[in-house]
């Protein structure tokens, strides 16, 4: 067991070497340092990973050993360049270390520093192009310093997401461990047997039970189907300004997870698993943003400005929000091109490509029309259509696609 945790007696500077923290500028490093705290250790303490995952830990003295899951143990030296480096990897949940000697570790807030490290993008290639009215410029001002101060409240994993996410993680695994999390969500428990028994699945015969259920779809398909769908609660606000805007959002995710999932299996993409995951995250970033607005009290007074705001930030905050929840970097891609009509990857196809053209579908669904690009000019649609150049026949894959895109968004809405 630990001491409890100290207040932080370093040389600053020392951060202008640590790795990624040197990625910061040093007004942010400042503010990093003053969040921070140490933690002391004793001879044979240990530290787990899994209890950490929120810290950006370094080794300021003495010698650690680190056991990461089935590899070999790691010795560090606070005096070796390696001590430069975080002791615990990001997203390596099972690794846990022990003192060797006496040590001093400190801690950073993760969330801040990615909240920081994306503020430092915005300011340098965003900011400096705005020029809009006064209620515009003061709403993206007050939430340009909720970024700044670390003050912006990412959404946290639904806790059944959370323990299904951990658990997947761990390569020993069973499907009765899974099968057993989900089972105390008894609404969750059911979602998931009525997906797994629908066409989506191939369901010629229905499950009766979870551990069915996730035997036909598998553990990764099953943990990004209970982030998905328990992702419902928090497309949520008490603002009568807002509620509007709010299930216009979580419909629009529905559509284009759903879009997304339906033409990917059309084109046999080989990441079928993540397809509905990363339409329904693509525009995570929103939530944040009228989250803040929620809670702050702050006057929208139109809906353009609010628009404006939103298109500019999406992006950003979304990657803050997926790096949070630790979720795989191609959905951090997604959530920042999925609007990049002209976005173009190489002659590889990506998660990212399908969600551009499940975003342009829903476009032609809609009838908007007037910010429409010329589908045979979207890279995206040029990779995954190739030797079929002729927009009629993307929009007949729309076409056929359509029994499947309502089964599945009445899937998603249960």
């Amino acid at each position: 067991m630990s001491r409890p945790p100290t207040v932080p007696m370093f040389d600053v500077s020392l951060l202008k070497h640590l790795i990624p923290i040197c990625e910061l500028q040093l007004q942010d490093r400042h503010t990093l340092a003053s969040k921070s705290h140490v933690l002391a250790l004793q001879r044979g303490e240990e530290l787990v990973a899994a209890d950490q995952h929120r810290w950006l830990l370094y080794l300021l003295e003495g010698k650690l050993d680190v056991r990461a899951a089935k590899q070999p143990s790691e010795l560090f030296d606070a005096r070796d360049k390696r001590a430069l480096h975080p002791v615990f990897i990001e997203g390596e949940h099972k690794s846990h270390a022990q003192a060797q000697t006496p040590c001093k570790i400190i801690c950073f807030d993760r969330q801040l520093f990615n909240t920081l490290l994306d503020y430092e993008f915005i300011s340098g290639t965003e900011v400096t192009a705005i020029e809009t009215d006064d209620g515009e410029t003061n709403l993206f001002n007050a939430i340009m310093h909720a970024f700044n101060a670390g003050e912006l409240q990412l959404p946290s994993l639904p806790d059944i997401a959370l323990k299904v996410k951990t658990a997947a993680a761990d390569p020993d695994v069973s499907i009765a461990d899974v099968a057993h999390i989900v089972e105390a969500d008894p609404a969750m428990a059911a979602r998931l047997i009525q997906v797994a028994s629908s066409a989506m699945y191939r369901g010629l015969t229905p499950v009766h039970s979870i551990r069915d259920a996730i035997m036909r779809m598998g553990l990764v398909a099953t943990r990004n189907l209970v982030i998905g769908l328990s992702m419902k609660q928090l497309f949520k606000t008490k603002n009568p300004m807002l509620i509007d805007r709010m299930h216009e959002l979580y419909d629009h995710s529905i559509e284009v997870a759903a879009l997304c999932h339906a033409v990917g299996h059309r084109v046999k993409h080989p990441r079928e698993d993540y397809l509905l995951l990363a339409g329904l995250v693509h525009d995570i970033g929103v939530i944040p943003i009228l989250a803040y607005i929620d809670s702050t009290g702050l006057v929208v007074e139109d809906s353009k400005a609010l628009e404006s705001i939103i298109n500019k930030l999406r992006g950003v905050v979304g990657s803050m929000v997926i790096r949070h929840w630790e979720l795989p970097a191609e959905l951090v891609t997604v959530v920042e091109d999925a609007e990049n009509w002209h976005r173009d990857s190489g002659n590889k196809m990506d998660i990212c490509d399908l969600v551009v053209i499940a975003q342009i579908y829903s476009m032609l669904q809609r009838h908007q029309l007037k910010d429409l690009p010329k589908l045979e000019e979207v890279p995206a649609f040029k990779k995954l259509f190739k030797g079929q150049p002729d927009p009629e026949f993307a929009r007949q894959v729309l076409h056929d696609s359509h029994d499947e895109v309502v089964e599945v968004m009445r899937l998603l809405k249960i």
